[in-house]
């Protein structure tokens, strides 16, 4: 009876972090891809927000404002130009930080080295 009471508050206890998780500032994806170096990358972020005080509140990317609204009505996306990692943030709008997320930016170009096809030596 004790093993199945130890089990049961361990499994509670492995199970909160992964609901802590949902309740957190996320915007996904958080990775941009653009195709070279300097390059601009403009993408769509899905946003989601944890349970908030109804306020009004601002999202800012790299501390620039993008907005303000009221908590129902925060939007579910938006759009963001990135020119380099960038951090979104979620503000209250008295100026009391909330929480953030760090959008990267990746690039596609191809490397300058190629790799052979074929061998440089043959038996025949």
């Amino acid at each position: 009876m004790r093993l199945f009471c130890l089990l049961l508050l361990l499994s509670g206890a492995l199970l909160m972090p992964a609901e802590a998780e949902d309740d957190a500032f996320s915007a996904t994806p958080s990775e941009c891809i653009a195709a070279e170096k300097g390059d601009e990358c403009v993408m769509s972020v899905t946003l989601h927000y944890p349970p908030l005080p109804d306020d009004k509140y601002c999202l800012a990317l790299n501390r620039e404002p993008l907005g303000c609204w009221p908590y129902s009505a925060m939007p579910g996306a938006v759009k963001v130009t990135l020119k380099e990692e960038s951090e979104l943030s979620l503000v209250r709008e008295s100026n009391t930080y909330q929480a953030s997320v760090i959008l990267t930016l990746r690039y596609r170009s191809a490397s300058m080295l190629r790799r052979r096809v074929k061998n440089p030596w043959s038996l025949f």
